[in-house]
């Protein structure tokens, strides 16, 4: 039996399939619009309309931790399980910042040694490591064959926003699914912008946006000491525009402190690219003192020279962390 349909049922049939998937994923949207434009959708409308798409995107999630659950499983199966680390949990965070003298920034940390064997690292963070992740896993490749290199940057993320994409999330998915050895962070300037808890909002600097944005660097490094899993977390350059500027150096002393205490590493970039406790500066000397441009014309982005040596710095902080 053969079904026609006319012009106007067709038209309204697709106008139907539209809104439905339109409903399914509103609340990508949503979080789209939130982390890169920082306007919220669900806040100018009924929250009956973002139900449907939240169940959706909650149900895919937990289908992936499932099946990332029982990979682990299936690759572990007679295989002995490392028990997780005996070291305490630090405790709930309560930071103050403090502003660095002029010139002074906060020194890298390399207290963690690699696991002995092929390495399986995890790169991790925003357009700023989409620029350095390819050339490291390029240079180590070459050295290293054997290693299980992944890029999972992704531009206009952060912490600051977990509805457009969830980081302490996302690496503790990978951590499980991948068994990872090492995982290298490098983000920040999406971040100083005010945080939506569950109950309210918090302006960007006060202290309480200083505990929640500290409290989630712990929920990745602390699943990762408990993993077993390395952590390598890049510091921030100066960078031109203001609030930006104030950001990273805020974000730095976090993201260092919060290296201390769980005992991961942290690679400042200041001397670099340019210190955060000075005034933004494009061109840098070379090694033979001339000038050389390192920055784009954002002020947040580097040229390929500011990425090599960025890159060199990374390379030869991976290379050092290997059991002799």
């Amino acid at each position: 039996m053969k079904v026609s349909f006319s012009a106007r049922q067709l038209g309204w049939m697709l106008c139907a399939v539209g809104l439905s998937n339109t409903l399914l994923w509103l609340d990508a949207l949503d979080n789209y619009l939130d982390a890169r434009f920082q306007w919220s959708l669900s806040s100018h409308g009924p929250a009956d309309w973002f139900e449907p798409s939240r169940r959706l995107a909650e149900g895919v999630a937990n289908l992936v931790s499932q099946i990332g659950r029982r990979a682990k499983e299936w690759t572990q199966t007679g295989q002995e399980i490392p028990a997780p680390s005996a070291k305490p949990a630090p405790p709930a965070m309560q930071l103050a910042f403090r502003a660095l003298p002029a010139g002074a920034f906060l020194p890298s940390l390399a207290v963690q040694q690699l696991s002995a064997g092929p390495q399986r690292i995890l790169f991790a963070g925003d357009s700023m490591m989409q620029g350095i992740a390819p050339l490291v896993i390029r240079d180590l490749s070459l050295k290293h064959p054997d290693w299980q290199m992944t890029d999972l940057s992704k531009q206009s993320t952060g912490l600051t926003s977990r509805k457009f994409f969830d980081w302490p999330r996302t690496i503790q998915q990978e951590i499980q699914t991948q068994n990872l050895s090492l995982v290298v962070i490098f983000l920040g300037p999406n971040d100083p912008r005010d945080m939506y808890l569950p109950d309210k909002r918090v302006s960007f600097g006060k202290p309480e946006w200083l505990e929640n944005y500290a409290a989630r660097v712990d929920e990745i490094l602390a699943n990762a000491v408990q993993n077993q899993v390395r952590v390598i977390w890049l510091g921030l350059p100066a960078m031109r525009d203001e609030l930006l500027h104030r950001g990273a150096s805020v974000s730095n002393h976090v993201f260092h402190d919060r290296a201390q205490a769980f005992g991961t590493d942290y690679l400042a970039t200041e001397a670099l690219i340019g210190w955060v406790s000075l005034p933004f500066k494009k061109f840098m000397p070379d090694e033979n003192g001339l000038p050389i441009n390192l920055r784009t014309e954002d002020g947040i982005h580097f040229t390929p020279s500011g990425q090599h040596r960025i890159k060199q710095a990374l390379v030869a902080h991976i290379e050092k962390a290997q059991p002799q």
